[in-house]
């Protein structure tokens, strides 16, 4: 009696592999490697980028070859854009070839790449334009020191602080 011939698509393979080799092998196989390994972008972001900007950002997803990364404030968002180079190239040399991006993309949490609404916002009141005043000294500046502490973040509190000191705020 003869045996059926293979199905058409599906190869065996010719030794042993390990349970490693065959996972790898069928995720290739069906297209999925690079999907995978976008996963691990996402689920080992704080080794991959380190404790300190993942405490303030969020890997939202990879797209046409591009990183999208949510960021928690408007001062982190600028910092890493100066610091963009180096960490898109960490990142690569921590992922490995092939490459599953080229670029890396920072926007502020909360705001999403769909397009803005084009239902009107009802008006409200605008508010009187900001004086710049002359910067805060002795108890002006004991006080908004101690304001400013109910900031969590460090590096957020002490910019809050520079910034209303400067600006008597």
């Amino acid at each position: 009696m003869r045996k059926p011939p293979p199905k058409r698509g599906t190869t065996r393979a010719k030794e042993t592999l390990s349970a490693a080799q065959a996972i790898v092998s069928a995720l290739q196989h069906h297209g999925l490697s690079d999907e995978i390994r976008g996963q691990r972008v996402l689920a080992e972001w704080t080794e991959l980028v380190g404790p300190r900007v993942a405490a303030r950002t969020r890997p939202e997803g990879i797209t046409d070859r591009v990183l999208y990364v949510e960021v928690a404030t408007s001062a982190w968002l600028q910092e890493l854009n100066m610091l963009k180079a180096q960490l898109l190239s960490g990142l690569l040399a921590r992922l490995g070839e092939p490459r599953l991006f080229d670029d890396v993309r920072f926007k502020l949490a909360g705001r999403s790449r769909r397009e803005p609404t084009t239902v009107p916002r009802p008006r409200t009141k605008q508010a009187p334009p900001l004086e710049v005043g002359m910067p805060a000294t002795g108890a002006r500046r004991e006080q908004i020191v101690s304001e400013v502490a109910a900031v969590d973040d460090e590096d957020l509190r002490e910019l809050i602080a520079r910034v209303r000191i400067t600006n008597d705020r």
